[in-house]
């Protein structure tokens, strides 16, 4: 049933967003070790074939958590809402769905997060490079409302120093659910208003753990870590560590 849910709920965030910007998607979820290979065959067919064929979908990545060698996380990125319909419509997509329903490998149901990212150009619809070997991040943070300037200016400010200084790092991407920047949430939702997405990756030794680690020492980080201190959340953060794997 949960799978079923998942797909339902794809189902629902594309019907009901019309942003032309474009769009991410965070997605953790636990495999059942006896499906694991299964589920990796399955999920890497989407992902080649997404890479592949649909030229709305700028990015696709599939990650084994450092912790948990059953979880997985997912980063995918598309132009437009429009280029994410074209993939939930592909036939590659329909055999993932398919496999889900039918062979049950997820414990549980899967943690999703949909977002339109900040601070990228609206007009690129370029495809993201490959990275082999490369340590990648998805983390989710709930800043105060009442301090969500101060926490843009910080984050804006550590996004430039990462992608402007950082040789080891490899992509920096933010940005706030697809139903607050369409304006659904006004009112309503205020959680969903002051939630934020990212994920992020990087290179070098140590299936690119060299990288975050020479990013943790920055200065534009050192200033990200004092804001953090200061108790500016709703709730505490949620990071989430893994190996980027590529067939």
């Amino acid at each position: 049933m949960f799978v079923s849910l998942f797909l339902q709920s794809l189902l629902v965030i594309a019907v009901n967003s019309f942003t032309t910007m474009p769009i991410a998607l965070n997605v953790k979820c636990t495999v059942k070790p006896e499906l694991q290979e299964k589920w990796l065959t399955n999920i890497q067919d989407d992902q080649l074939c997404t890479r592949r064929d649909e030229p709305g979908n700028l990015q696709f990545v599939v990650g084994q958590d450092v912790n948990d060698e059953n979880t997985f996380h997912l980063h995918e990125e598309f132009a437009s809402i429009a280029a994410f319909n074209d993939h939930l419509a592909s036939p590659h997509f329909s055999r993932y769905a398919a496999f889900l329903k039918s062979a049950d490998p997820l414990v549980g149901e899967p943690e999703m997060c949909f977002y339109s990212l900040r601070e990228e150009d609206p007009t690129n619809d370029k495809k993201r490079p490959i990275h082999r070997d490369s340590f990648g991040l998805n983390v989710n943070l709930y800043p105060k409302g009442e301090l969500r300037e101060q926490f843009l200016k910080v984050i804006s400010q550590n996004k430039k120093g990462t992608d402007g200084t950082e040789d080891l790092a490899l992509q920096y991407t933010y940005g706030e659910p697809v139903s607050v920047v369409e304006g659904v949430a006004e009112g309503g939702d205020d959680n969903a208003i002051n939630t934020f997405h990212f994920h992020e990756q990087y290179t070098g030794d140590n299936h690119g753990k060299e990288g975050f680690d020479a990013h943790a020492n920055t200065p534009h980080f050192a200033a990200w870590e004092e804001f953090a201190s200061t108790d500016p959340f709703e709730k505490n953060p949620e990071v989430f560590f893994f190996k980027i794997i590529e067939p």
